[in-house]
């Protein structure tokens, strides 16, 4: 099974579309969105990869989308990536 790319699909939609996989890239990720939305004035996703662990589960709706881990009370408990974007 491969990995499912929110990427690709946005891209195949029509829009432009970064990933980024290390979040220190998030900030020049953004401003290349900016850019590019400026540029080409159709939509642009940004689809951020925290962990390859994180569990996110896709559905048809979003009242279908199952969560199985609930949400850290305080950020020492939160995942570093998480955390370095709060």
């Amino acid at each position: 099974m491969t990995d499912y790319s929110n990427s690709l699909a946005a891209e195949g939609l029509g829009c432009k579309a970064i990933r980024v996989v290390e979040p220190r890239r998030s900030q020049a990720a953004l401003q290349h969105a900016k850019y590019l939305l400026a540029e080409y004035r159709i939509p642009v996703v940004v689809e951020v990869i925290l962990e390859r662990v994180t569990n996110v589960s896709m559905g048809t709706e979003i009242d279908n989308v199952v969560e199985f881990e609930e949400l850290a009370p305080v950020g020492e408990d939160a995942p570093t990536a998480v955390v370095m974007l709060a």
